[in-house]
């Protein structure tokens, strides 16, 4: 068994969470080290009477806003070639 300490936003949903206290009104909770909190976004999980449940709907919509924010594979490509580029520049003296 574990504590955590976390904080929950005004519809109850784990809003960050550590293994030490730092404001004083965080919620403390033992939970297994095996726990599948561990094992998935934390902020899909909502404190109800003393339990954490996970919410399978709010974690698809955290995982589609995580995809949004992610670059597309042009971008990303692009991105490593400007990296490049200016590595290259550097190599050569020119900056």
């Amino acid at each position: 068994m574990v504590k955590i300490y976390f904080e929950s936003d005004d519809k109850g949903y784990v809003d960050g969470w550590g293994s030490t206290r730092s404001k004083d009104d965080e919620v403390e909770l033992e939970i297994d080290m095996g726990h599948d909190f561990f094992e998935s976004d934390s902020h899909a999980w909502k404190y109800v009477e003393g339990n954490l449940i996970f919410d399978e709907e709010r974690n698809k919509e955290l995982l589609e806003e995580n995809d949004k924010k992610k670059p597309s594979k042009e971008e990303v490509r692009s991105i490593a070639i400007l990296e490049l580029a200016e590595r290259i520049a550097a190599l050569e003296g020119g900056e």
